[in-house]
């Protein structure tokens, strides 16, 4: 069985690029949605963080000599969406947002773990990459302890 060869670095960096804007646009969202002040702050860092993520990418993508992508995917656009409609109906509804940023964050993760194993990122690169996924992470899990306290209440 051959080995499937890895794929373009660049091309895996502007995909990760477009995941980090999706999760800055969502956290801002629901950080504009969100009714406790707490949810606010935290989704608000969120997206903050996120920024930082796409720009630190899009350094990479220059520094190789290619074009960094710009703006939000498909996904992440109908993922907008789908907040959108469910905010809509369900005005200051906190845990529907958490389980929104929850669930893009899931999608970062993967997507992280996939870029990682699928392209033929230097070991600058990969370190920059296991350090985003690792904050991800970080993040889900304390959106999963918060939706907890928020059930719990």
């Amino acid at each position: 069985m051959m080995e499937t060869p890895l794929k373009n670095a660049e091309e895996g960096l502007n995909h990760l690029i477009i995941i980090a804007n999706d999760g800055k646009e969502g956290y801002t969202q629901a950080a504009d949605i969100v009714s406790q002040p707490m949810l606010k702050a935290i989704f608000a860092k969120y997206a903050t963080e996120r920024a930082g993520f796409a720009a630190e990418l899009s350094a990479l993508v220059v520094a190789a000599g290619a074009e960094p992508q710009t703006g939000t995917g498909p996904l992440g656009a109908l993922h907008r969406v789908w907040v959108d409609i469910k905010s809509s109906l369900a005005a200051n509804d906190d845990e529907a947002a958490l389980k929104e940023c929850i669930r893009g964050d899931e999608t970062a993760v993967s997507a992280y773990e996939t870029a990682l194993k699928e392209y033929a990122f230097t070991q600058g690169q990969q370190s920059i990459l296991t350090r985003q996924s690792n904050l991800t992470g970080d993040a889900l899990l304390s959106l999963k302890q918060e939706l907890q306290a928020f059930k719990s209440s």
